[in-house]
């Protein structure tokens, strides 16, 4: 972790000055335009020039002024002037102090304003609300498990609480440096990504901008151990309906190369009749890209001949039907009931097709009419022109046999790890390490049966991100509670190896670690233990100590 450094919020362009004149300010204007009108009077008396008469003494052989004259009334009139200006001063300077001042807040104020703003919209341009959501209150992100080779979404964490966690270093560092093994990048430029510290530091000052209030924080609570405690509830249901899911992938990819025969050649007929001489038009061939030498008969002008359609349409609609064949069949896994194994250990689930893992109700609902120019219809009851209706089915045709086409040349790979997935999933759902014994947990703590479940819960709130290992990525790859991830393991009596005093571990859990600060028993900290004294009650804590304890 880096040493702390006080933030420098800098920008390269000044905000306008907040409009704020005092009285001392006005007050000190006058007097210096005063002072000009003063001084300009003088050089103008200097330089104007007065001819004196032949037999005038000039001006510098005169007598001046007389004595008294000079000390009194004229002396007098100056030094009057002089007190007069001073007091002016010693009353306009303190007032254009106060006022002074206050700009310079309202200049502070104004350059935070523009780094908050700033910081916003590059919360958005480098992506982070993608992820921790638009009031950064958490989400998902898209992650590759590597044990299982399967795509997951990632528990994303909620940033509008984060300085309750961590200091705003330790944000920094992850900000900069991302977190290896998730799905967080580095976005800072020493750690490869590409914000600049200015941008990093705006982006901090608008975290600390959307930051709720302790008192919305800490009433998060209930709703995040209740969620915890119900994604362990529904389990066996969410991983069925994984395990399904994952079986109609295998029969899509096992039955692909059969569905890209079916209609491996379509394209090129369809190609072929839409461009072909006596059966094409200016239109039709258009929507391939070619041109139409010799166009057939249109009876109803709709930009397709007679002949095409009667040939796409068919006896029975013959060419959606091979399309039909050839859509992907798909897992219904919406079922909450537990999954159901064949003798041969696939899974059971209904079909649905849907071609190409994609919704095309036009690849085997095309209808034509040779003598009506709108014969499909939509599904809100609006017809469709043949010549658009037959454009869409040329295009999902085109991206259906891609997609078959892919997967029947890399069939092996793809099958290959497809079905080590399923049998990923099978595994974790026979080994269930998920599975808490709250019986058990009650007992080794003394809590209660009720105590005993909360704890459950705060633990796999709050901690099991870092200390369980998998429990991000979802449940279908979370190991036991306490396995350790980039937090220690605590399982097999660490965390009693670590703190023999109780006490002393649950004033850790409240503040957390420091750099190079020592914990426990000979622990070093590196500043990625947050401590959750600002979020949790320490009664709260306490039952996360017993548990963490017991594991």
């Amino acid at each position: 972790m880096p040493a702390s450094i006080p933030i420098v919020v800098a920008t390269t362009e000044a905000p306008a000055a907040p409009s704020n004149v005092g009285l001392g300010q006005v007050v000190l204007l006058l007097v210096a335009l005063a002072v000009l009108v003063w001084v300009a009077y003088l050089v103008v008396a200097s330089r104007r020039a007065r001819p004196a008469p032949p037999d005038e003494t000039p001006m510098n052989l005169q007598p001046y002024l007389s004595d008294d004259e000079l000390e009194n009334k004229r002396l007098n009139r100056v030094l009057g002037a002089a007190v007069i200006s001073a007091a002016v001063l010693a009353v306009s300077l303190p007032v254009y102090y106060v006022g002074e001042s206050r700009r310079q807040v309202d200049a502070a104020e104004a350059f935070a304003d523009k780094d908050t703003d700033a910081g916003g919209e590059f919360f958005e341009t480098f992506l982070c609300i993608q992820c921790h959501g638009a009031d950064a209150g958490g989400g998902g992100a898209d992650y590759n498990e590597a044990r299982s080779g399967l795509l997951s979404t990632w528990a994303v964490p909620s940033l509008n609480d984060v300085f309750y966690r961590y200091s705003e270093d330790e944000v920094r560092f992850w900000v900069v440096y991302g977190r290896a093994g998730t799905p967080m990048p580095p976005n800072g430029l020493e750690g490869g990504g590409p914000m600049t510290g200015q941008e990093v530091d705006q982006v901090l000052a608008y975290l600390h901008s959307v930051q709720l209030g302790q008192g919305a924080a800490l009433a998060k609570t209930e709703a995040t151990v209740a969620a915890a405690l119900t994604r362990l509830e529904n389990a066996d249901v969410t991983l069925s309906r994984l395990i399904r899911s994952q079986q109609g992938v295998v029969d899509d990819l096992a039955d692909a190369p059969d569905r890209f025969a079916a209609i491996e050649a379509l394209p090129a007929l369809v190609t072929n009749l839409l461009s072909a001489d006596g059966t094409c038009t200016a239109a039709s061939a258009a929507l391939v890209d070619l041109s139409c030498a010799r166009p057939g008969a249109d009876t109803d002008r709709d930009g397709l001949t007679d002949e095409a359609e009667t040939v796409l349409a068919g006896d029975g609609n013959q060419v959606a039907a091979v399309v039909a064949a050839s859509v992907v069949v798909r897992a219904v896994a919406e079922s909450d009931s537990p999954v159901e194994f064949a003798e041969d250990g696939s899974a059971v689930y209904e079909a649905a097709l849907v071609a190409n893992s994609s919704d095309f109700p036009d690849l085997y609902s095309l209808e034509l009419d040779p003598e009506d120019p709108f014969t499909t219809v939509s599904e809100t009851g609006e017809p469709i022109a043949d010549l658009a209706a037959v454009e869409s089915f040329a295009n999902e045709l085109d991206t259906a046999h891609l997609g078959l086409s892919v997967a029947t040349e890399r069939n092996d790979v793809f099958l290959g790890n497809a079905t080590a997935g399923y049998s990923f999933l099978v595994d974790a759902y026979e080994q269930k390490a998920w599975a808490v014994d709250f019986d058990a947990v009650a007992t080794a703590t003394g809590l209660g049966p009720e105590g005993a479940e909360r704890a459950v819960g705060l633990f796999n709130a709050y901690c099991a991100r870092c200390h369980t290992a998998g429990y991000s990525a979802g449940i279908a790859y979370q190991q036991p509670a306490g396995s350790g991830a980039w937090g220690p393991a605590l399982e097999g009596g660490r965390a009693v190896v670590q703190f023999p005093d109780e006490a002393e571990h649950v004033a850790f859990v409240i503040s957390g670690s420091n750099q190079a600060e020592s914990y426990g028993v000979n622990g070093i900290g590196r500043g990625w233990m947050p401590g959750f004294g600002q979020l949790l009650t320490r009664e709260d804590i306490e039952l996360i100590v017993k548990y963490e304890r017991s594991l």
